[in-house]
């Protein structure tokens, strides 16, 4: 019911109880139609039955949510970027520069 411009199709799923195994018995256009369906089916103490709703979606929808998902994730790679670059920037302006080392230290010359 939540997306009101896809239809809705429900399919009845029956579960065995001795090994878990999942069956489809159908897909359906309504609850009405799931309804009459279970009043047809030959069901005994301990059978399991789920009933689940699914939208249709179309390829315009998809692609427009794979546009948002693609555009949402380069926004925040960008954003992610810039605070590392702005903490690394902040702790340069704590500490102060970073030393390089004095390689003139380690070898020294000796006069001849």
């Amino acid at each position: 019911m939540s997306h009101t411009n896809q239809p809705e199709y429900f399919i009845i799923n029956s579960i065995c109880p001795h090994t878990g195994d999942v069956t489809s018995t159908g897909i359906f256009e309504d609850m009405n139609a799931v309804s009459y369906r279970l009043k047809r089916m030959y069901t005994s103490c301990g059978d399991e039955y789920r009933i689940e709703c699914f939208h249709l979606s179309t390829a315009e929808s998809e692609k427009e949510a794979y546009i948002e998902q693609t555009t949402n994730r380069a926004k925040w790679k960008r954003e992610e970027a810039d605070k590392e670059a702005k903490l690394k920037e902040y702790d340069i302006l704590k500490n102060g520069e970073p030393e390089l080392p004095n390689i003139n230290a380690e070898h020294q010359t000796v006069e001849v």
